[in-house]
């Protein structure tokens, strides 16, 4: 009897705590079941948002100006997809080894298949194209920097065709959007595409490219046509793809390298790969990066909510005018030199490097960006072209001056 008085005087006080533990699973699968709905509302937010303020070029994309189309650009690339978009990136100068008379310039001036020069040649690359790309074209930096690339592709002009250069424009317009499609949470609209061919044609005006397609869908037709008939295996494609894959790879674990080399291999189509001596990879590493990547954009999508504010790349410049970056690829080359980048960058490179003067760590100029050789040479017509190249955009750039042939050297 005594037994079963206690158990009734327990039974409140259980039922209590079931109903506390109860309570909380209630809790807390309503702000699970908020969290998720907020996340569905805000995350296609940005979007829906730029296709109403550029509503009026939806029905005509290509009736904005490269200012406008930079404006929606910046939207995709910065705040959208800014991970896929300059991964991608990489991997269209990786696509352009595929073409063996661009590798063998490569491979002639040393300036990508020697390893000692092409972790160098790919930080002043990134930092010429965030100076126009994140900056703007129109920018004093990103005329200056812009300017530079021209003066480097004219110590070449009779090596380097205009249908290479072409295709190259092509890559830097075409990859970012194919990974976007394949890889990312949502696929991009036609007016950001549009947005991005757009801007980059008014760079490749300004670097005198001629005959650029008049529309994407063009540009896609010509690059297709363009690799049938030029990508094709060379030595020197993989001497370049070589040097490139080590820089990528060199700091993983040796164990770890050749599982890195067959997941390169599975991000290539087989043109791609064919072309630039990559043997094929194992069917489950294929399996297991698309997966990655699949994993990756539906959490995204369904899990993660948008980031606050597009990200803030360029870094402004000091009172001496240098711009000492607080990020790299590969070599800290132009970082500065802090506690923190000492300390992160030795930790990255297992103690192999740190920012110091031999990385010029105290920034750059955007005429000095390139090989240290040609420095001084460069820098007086760099900016002459530069002040030559504000005049024309302050008329309207390439929509109504036309193609400014003479930046390009021709």
């Amino acid at each position: 009897m005594s037994n079963i008085i206690s158990n009734l005087w327990r039974l409140p006080s259980e039922v209590s705590q079931q109903l506390i533990h109860s309570s909380r699973s209630v809790q807390i699968f309503f702000l699970a079941l908020f969290y998720l709905t907020l996340v569905k509302i805000l995350r296609f937010r940005a979007v829906r948002k730029l296709q109403s303020t550029y509503a009026p070029y939806i029905g005509d994309p290509y009736s904005m100006d490269y200012k406008t189309a930079h404006e929606i650009m910046k939207l995709t690339i910065l705040y959208e997809f800014p991970f896929m978009n300059f991964f991608a990136t990489q991997w269209a100068l990786i696509k352009t080894y595929g073409i063996a008379s661009g590798t063998k310039l490569l491979v002639q001036t040393r300036q990508l298949a020697a390893e000692n020069k092409a972790a160098k040649r790919a930080e002043d690359t990134s930092a010429i194209l965030s100076e126009f790309l994140i900056g703007s074209v129109d920018s004093e930096r990103g005329l200056r920097a812009l300017s530079k690339m021209n003066w480097l592709h004219r110590r070449y002009s009779s090596k380097i065709s205009n249908d290479e250069m072409i295709h190259t424009l092509a890559m830097f317009v075409l990859e970012p959007m194919r990974w976007i499609e394949r890889y990312e949470w949502r696929p991009m609209t036609e007016l950001e595409k549009v947005a991005i061919f757009t801007y980059w044609k008014e760079i490749g005006n300004r670097m005198g490219i001629k005959n650029i397609p008049k529309t994407l869908h063009a540009l896609e037709v010509w690059a297709e046509d363009f690799e049938i008939h030029h990508m094709v295996y060379a030595d020197s494609n993989r001497a370049c793809m070589d040097a490139t894959l080590n820089m990528f790879l060199r700091n993983i674990p040796k164990p770890l390298r050749n599982f890195g080399r067959n997941v390169a291999s599975s991000l290539l189509e087989e043109r791609v790969r064919l072309a630039v001596g990559l043997p094929g990879p194992p069917w489950w590493v294929s399996r297991l990066t698309k997966s990655f990547f699949s994993v990756r954009a539906w959490l995204l999508r369904n899990c993660f909510l948008p980031r606050l504010h597009k990200l803030d790349i360029l870094v402004p410049p000091g009172p001496d005018g240098r711009i000492q970056r607080d990020r790299y690829l590969f070599e800290p080359w132009y970082v500065k030199d802090t506690t923190w980048n000492t300390w992160s960058t030795w930790l990255r490179t297992g103690g192999r490097l740190r920012p110091s003067p031999k990385y010029k760590s105290a920034g750059y100029l955007p005429e000095e960006l390139g090989p240290v050789e040609f420095e001084k040479a460069s820098k007086e017509p760099v900016l002459k072209e530069a002040e030559d190249m504000k005049i024309y955009a302050d008329k309207g750039g390439a929509a109504i001056v036309g193609c400014p042939f003479a930046f390009g050297g021709n």
